[in-house]
């Protein structure tokens, strides 16, 4: 009977999503150059519905996550939960070329597929495929087609380590009842923290079914020791006695600001080096860092992270180099010795301040933090982070830390303090699922 209520809307999803597909195919097809993109032919046919079948008689337990960041995120769970269910089929399915290759990278062990596109007639064949007995969804991943599937096939459906900003939280409030209808075929909601979780219950999930959890990442372990970095750094050519500012996931403008900051202090810290990490490696492919410079600056030298020979004992010197590649930021991080995360000098949200204070260095951030405004606000009450409301206030504190030696190395140590109080939510998820 289920079935029969449930498919009309499955139906209507359908058709919305056919109604507005046109525009959306040819725009795919044509100017993304789907015929010879690679990362949009990967995984094409299994987004059809084409994954391998699960055999066997075994309990199954499917976690979803989008691309590198949840994957990342989600291995130490998926690592656990393998452990504490004896027996059970844990698989993991993505939506991304890069998110699949790090799923199988760091989860070799794992069953690892793409997940359809959310057309009924698809996701009901994925289902009937992988045959889940529940379904975890990370942090924020909620498609109609999706639930209702799990909701006629009577599997429960579980968001761990659930996020839900200000931002999605107002658009999902704007649909009015569709949005209330969505989250009321969650059954159960892990959020990361309180504030999270009054979104959550606003938008229609019930209080009795929200759990405070805290947030995965915290549990991630750190995967570059001291002697990797410290190796990393060397065959770099970069001495002890040289200071290396590293910008992660910086977002178009932000590079220009670093780049401004270097010339800046290099007169007085002439062994200042700079590393530049782009969030989305593929601006690379439109645009080339010498397009980053100031125009009042000097010329620079540029050096890709893909194309350095790693090892062959070729030293950057004061070339700026620049990471074109996918799930290397945290190796970047640990021969750093500050860290200005990006994201937060241009009004996007910021990224995880916590990735670099795992690895003992010292954050600088900026105003634009609301996705992760606990992170923020724990760094800088252990004072392991400095939050700089522009440019010129980032500038005059990346002078003063490299001007006190002491001061850099003491705060990168709070901030390492800061992420190791942190831990625990890996086990809470494991018990609640």
């Amino acid at each position: 009977m289920l079935r029969f209520k449930t498919l009309p809307l499955s139906w209507l999803c359908d058709l919305l999503y056919l109604l507005f597909s046109p525009l959306v195919v040819i725009g795919w097809l044509i100017l993304s150059r789907f015929m010879t993109r690679d990362k949009y032919r990967r995984g094409f046919f299994q987004k059809l519905g084409s994954v391998e079948r699960r055999e066997g008689e075994a309990r199954s337990l499917w976690v979803h996550a989008v691309s590198v960041g949840e994957v990342l995120t989600a291995a130490p769970l998926v690592e656990a939960l393998g452990g504490a269910f004896d027996g059970w089929d844990v698989s993991m399915s993505v939506s991304t070329p890069t998110g699949f290759d790090a799923a199988r990278k760091r989860l070799p062990g794992t069953k690892v597929f793409y997940a359809p596109f959310d057309l009924s007639p698809l996701v009901a064949r994925t289902f009937s495929r992988r045959r889940p007995d529940a379904l975890v969804l990370l942090e924020l991943e909620v498609w109609p087609n999706f639930l209702l599937e799990a909701r006629r096939r009577g599997v429960p459906v579980l968001i761990a380590n659930g996020r839900l900003s200000g931002g999605s939280s107002d658009r999902y409030s704007r649909t009015g009842f569709l949005g209330r209808w969505l989250f009321s075929m969650v059954d159960r909601v892990a959020a990361q923290n309180e504030a999270y979780a009054d979104r959550f219950k606003e938008l229609g999930v019930e209080p009795g079914r929200i759990e405070v959890l805290g947030n995965l990442k915290h549990d991630r372990e750190v995967g570059v020791s001291a002697a990797d970095a410290a190796e990393l750094r060397a065959g770099m050519g970069w001495s002890e006695g040289e200071l290396v500012m590293v910008g992660g996931c910086t977002h178009p403008g932000e590079e220009s600001i670093l780049l401004g900051i270097l010339s800046r202090l290099q007169g007085e810290h002439p062994g200042l080096r700079l590393v530049l990490a782009p969030r989305h490696v593929e601006r690379l492919a439109g645009e080339t860092p010498a397009g980053w410079v100031p125009q009042d600056d000097t010329e620079r030298s540029f050096t890709m992270w893909s194309g350095w020979p790693a090892g062959a004992g070729e030293a950057l010197g004061d070339s700026v180099l620049v990471v074109d590649t996918v799930g290397d930021l945290e190796r970047i991080y640990s021969i750093a010795d500050l860290a200005v995360v990006g994201g937060s000098f241009v009004p996007h949200g910021g990224h995880n301040v916590l990735e670099p204070a795992s690895l003992s260095r010292a954050v600088l951030f900026g105003p634009h933090t609301a996705n992760f405004e606990d992170e923020v606000s724990l760094l800088l009450a252990g004072r392991g982070g400095i939050l700089a409301r522009d440019p010129e206030e980032l500038e005059k504190a990346v002078a003063e830390l490299l001007g006190n030696a002491e001061e850099l190395e003491k705060m990168g140590q709070r901030a390492r303090e800061t992420f190791s109080g942190l831990s625990g939510a890996v086990e809470r998820h494991v018990e609640w699922i």
